[in-house]
C-alpha cells in the first residue's frame, strides 16, 4: 500500500512540475489595446542599431503593426498569416500562417501554442522562450519577454548573433 501511494505521489509531482512552465508563462498578462512601439534591431557589422517605431493596435483575433518611422507600413497579423497594406488593400505574404500564429500567441499569452513551441524558463523579470522545433531552432536562439504584469520589453536572440528589442508602452491600455 505505500508502494501504490508513494507511486500516486511521484506521479502526482511530476504532472506538477510540468505545470512549472504554464506558472511562468501566466505572469503576463494577455495584450490587448493600442500599445507603442520602438523597435531596435542589431545587425553584426552595422554599426548602429536600425530604429523602426509605431503602434500595435491587438484584438483578440488579430493585431495591426503599423510601423509609422522610418517607413510607414501597415501589416495585419493573424492565425491566417501576414497581410501588407499595399494600393488600398492588404496583401496577404505567403507562407506567413505559422509567424502570424506565433506573434498572436505570445503577444496574447495563449499558452498551448507556446508551450508546445517553446521550453519556458524564468529570470528576473523576464520569461526566456527557447524554441523547440524547426523552423524556430535553426533562426532564433530564444525569446526574452520582460516586464511586470504585462510584456513591456521583447528581445528576440538569433542564432547569427543578430537580434531585435522591441519596447512597449502605453501597457495601461492592454487588460
Amino acid at each position: 500500500m505505500k508502494i501504490k501511494l508513494a507511486l500516486l505521489f511521484l506521479m502526482l509531482f511530476s504532472t506538477f512540475s510540468f505545470g512549472d512552465d504554464s506558472e511562468n508563462l501566466l505572469r503576463f498578462a494577455p495584450l490587448k489595446g493600442k500599445l507603442d512601439f520602438v523597435q531596435e534591431k542589431s545587425i553584426q557589422g552595422l554599426p548602429v542599431a536600425l530604429k523602426s517605431s509605431g503602434y500595435l493596435l491587438i484584438n483578440d483575433d488579430n493585431l495591426l503593426w503599423h510601423t509609422q518611422k522610418p517607413v510607414d507600413t501597415k501589416l495585419l497579423i493573424s492565425a491566417s498569416g501576414v497581410s501588407q497594406w499595399q494600393q488600398q488593400d492588404y496583401q496577404a505574404i505567403k507562407g506567413s500562417e505559422f509567424v502570424g500564429q506565433l506573434l498572436l500567441a505570445v503577444l496574447q499569452q495563449k499558452h498551448d501554442f507556446i508551450l508546445e513551441q517553446f521550453v519556458i524558463a524564468p529570470s528576473d523579470n523576464c520569461t526566456a522562450l527557447s524554441p523547440r522545433l524547426a523552423p524556430l531552432n535553426q533562426l532564433f536562439k530564444n525569446i526574452m519577454l520582460c516586464g511586470e504584469h504585462n510584456i513591456e520589453h521583447l528581445t528576440l536572440h538569433e542564432l547569427n548573433g543578430n537580434h531585435t528589442a522591441i519596447m512597449l508602452t502605453n501597457s495601461i491600455n492592454a487588460n
